[in-house]
């Protein structure tokens, strides 16, 4: 039979077949189900036939992990129903529906099977079915929305509107006809806390707020917040980031104000938002253009410096210009610097400048894009309409929101394609999956070769391909993860070689740790290693810390060996808050940058970054005269290829970036 692992293969890829050398057939061999599905539900049932003429015994109809099947059409199952030899003579009709068991696939569309095994448990047929099922989203739940306003003098009686009690009443009208959950006030004064006290009494209990002044006078302009205390609460005393530039470039120490945020998701989930606001300085003439040039400076060197980028950052507030022209003299915007870095920074406010002049702005981090609601953001005018004579009354400013979904926490499944494993008799294979959120993953023989499972342990009969799927339902914090991969049964040795290496880990301190190696072989051992060190005990495909502690900052790889031979993983650096381990060696670091290739050069349709040693973490590409042309970030693999369609003619510079080093390549595009 040694055509038997092709025909494997096929059926396990996907394909169809039914075994007419041995007498059995089915009809028909593929069933498509066009209705979309949710996980729990199932779609109705279509029939089909299996015929064993002049086949003698029993035949086993195995379902996949994606569909059930039945006798009658009515009491469906994901067990195995057995069909007496004389049934399947002259022929058994049965019954299969698509019965999706998690939404969390990378595919919409999910291939199942239905497969036929003799007595022996040798493969006879299969016939395919696919569907749709429904994807889950991991954002979603109650939205969050964030505001940013200036109050124009807020509670000074020398200057802004002259009807102070008037002005805070309307204020209070405004922040609540926002609903947001936390908004950004500029110009809040009056030593330092009765305006804002009073604006929210007129809120009620459920609001909160904090103000810092950066000086005592009674009119100071200073930045405060504002917050829903069932959504928002402050971890930490709200800091003035009197280190972000000149104290002279932040109108005199007007400096921005950071405020840490845990944002209630569900009642039991909460999310960190490091929330800064700023108040830049204001008029349109030279000098106060180029004092908000050099405080823009002075900030962006601070965020990129210290870990700030790499958090859920907000920086909202009166920028006192706008982010592509700038509002003096239609010269560069003093915030390009953050505009061109779209690598780490992104300002939802762009669409709105795009079309119109606007000096009030809304920036995040690249963390927070994937829960940003598009086109969420917007000018507030709707409510600033119903407040009579709003800009003589209360402000000269209008609020500028944005929303964000938080919903589920998303997961990883680290996991690669395909294992190669030494069958022998009884051959057992532990899964290699798990879920990056550390819950409990469900497994199931999809189609294949002649196998069975028993919790995480595979154990398998004949050589061939086995279809594993592999799923996380997900809970009310996360969202489902699931995957396919196959076994490669085979009845020979082979070397061990790495796939997907280990990935760089940020915890907090005291939180959770896990490093995972992919590798295929057989009878492959691990040895995990921390700066080129053994660690005791791990010698599994993960290692996982429980507990994050400072001593555990370091540089971690893992050595694959098995009796063929040996290979090192790539090393993947701890970090701990935001802080990183130096690199282990200035060996290591060389390494790396020796390794880096980008080619071709000249380029006329793709450039390729590539490294054999370390991992390329981001690339970015510029013009030559700076502007940034593509990036992509969190790539943490060995090679990158970048297509340039639509770039002009003429010479980049490429940035490619690791843990280990920066290395800088100018290359030429020809068209």
């Amino acid at each position: 039979m040694s055509y038997k692992p092709y025909i494997l293969l096929w059926a396990a890829l996907g394909g169809n077949f039914c075994a007419q050398a041995q007498g059995v057939s089915c009809a028909p061999d593929r069933i498509a189900f066009t209705a979309t599905v949710a996980v729990g539900q199932a779609s109705a049932g279509q029939s089909f036939t299996v015929t064993a003429a002049g086949f003698g015994g029993s035949i086993t109809v195995q379902p996949s992990s994606q569909v059930e099947i039945s006798q009658t059409g009515k009491a469906y199952q994901r067990t195995p129903i057995t069909v007496a030899a004389g049934d399947a003579a002259s022929g058994q009709t049965l019954y299969v529906r698509f019965a999706p068991t998690c939404s969390g696939f990378s595919d919409s569309i999910i291939t199942g099977s239905v497969i036929f095994l003799n007595h022996h448990n040798e493969l006879l047929g299969s016939i395919a079915v696919t569907g749709t099922v429904q994807q889950e989203s991991a954002t979603g739940g109650q939205p969050f929305k964030v505001a940013t306003l200036n109050t124009e003098w807020l509670g000074c009686p020398e200057n802004g509107p002259s009807n102070k009690s008037l002005q805070m009443k309307n204020m209070a009208s405004v922040i609540g006809g926002i609903d947001a959950d936390v908004i950004a006030l500029q110009e809040v004064t009056n030593n330092p806390t009765k305006s804002l006290d009073t604006v929210l009494a007129h809120l009620g209990s459920e609001w909160g707020g904090y103000v810092v002044p950066h000086n005592p006078a009674s009119c100071t302009q200073s930045e405060a917040i504002a917050y829903r205390k069932s959504r928002v609460t402050l971890a930490g005393t709200p800091l003035l980031m009197s280190n972000a530039g000149d104290h002279q470039a932040w109108s005199s120490g007007r400096y921005p104000v950071e405020f840490k945020l845990e944002v209630n998701i569900n009642g039991s989930r909460y999310i960190p938002i490091t929330l800064i606001n700023l108040h830049a300085k204001a008029y349109a003439d030279p000098a106060s253009y180029a004092r908000r040039a050099q405080a823009s400076q002075g900030l962006k060197a601070l965020l990129d410096s210290t870990g700030y980028s790499s958090q859920n950052l907000i920086v909202l507030g009166d920028y006192n210009d706008d982010i592509d022209v700038s509002t003096y003299s239609n010269a560069a915007s003093p915030y390009k610097n953050f505009a061109d870095d779209s690598l780490r920074y992104r300002f939802l406010t762009s669409p709105i400048s795009a079309t119109q002049s606007l000096i009030d702005h809304i920036m995040i981090s690249d963390e927070l894009l994937r829960f940003y609601i598009p086109e969420s953001v917007k000018r507030d005018t709707d409510v600033t309409s119903r407040i009579p004579d709003y800009e003589v009354t209360t402000s000269d400013h209008i609020p500028v929101s944005a929303a964000f979904a938080f919903g589920k926490q998303e997961q990883a499944m680290p996991v690669a394609d395909l294992y190669i494993v030494n069958r022998s008799d009884e051959q057992r294979f532990e899964l290699p999956a798990y879920s990056t959120a550390n819950l409990p993953l469900s497994y199931a023989i999809d189609s294949g070769a002649a196998a069975s499972l028993n919790r995480r342990m595979v154990t398998l009969f004949d050589t061939g391909m086995v279809r594993m799927a592999v799923w996380q339902p997900g809970d009310i914090a996360h969202a489902p993860v699931a995957k396919f991969f196959y076994l490669q049964a085979t009845d020979r040795n082979v070397a061990p070689k790495i796939v997907a290496h280990p990935a760089k880990q940020d915890v907090e301190l005291r939180g959770a740790a896990v490093f995972s190696v992919q590798a295929t072989g057989t009878k492959l051992r691990y040895q995990w290693k921390k700066d080129g060190n053994n660690i005791a005990g791990a010698t599994s495909l993960r290692y996982s810390i429980a507990r994050v502690g400072s001593a555990h900052a370091g540089y971690y790889s893992c050595a694959v060996s098995n009796d063929m031979g040996s290979v090192t993983s790539q090393a993947a650096p701890l970090c701990i808050g935001a802080t990183c381990p130096a690199v282990a060696t200035t060996a290591d670091k060389s390494a790396f940058l020796s390794h880096v290739k980008a080619y071709p050069n000249p380029v006329h349709q793709t450039f390729f970054a590539e490294t054999a040693a370390g991992s390329i973490a981001a690339v970015r590409v510029c013009s030559i005269s700076g502007a940034t042309v593509y990036e992509q970030k969190n790539v943490h693999a060995p090679a990158l290829s970048i297509a340039t369609h639509g770039w002009r003619s003429g010479i980049y510079v490429a940035t490619i970036i690791s843990d280990r080093g920066e290395k800088v390549a100018k290359i030429l595009v020809k068209k």
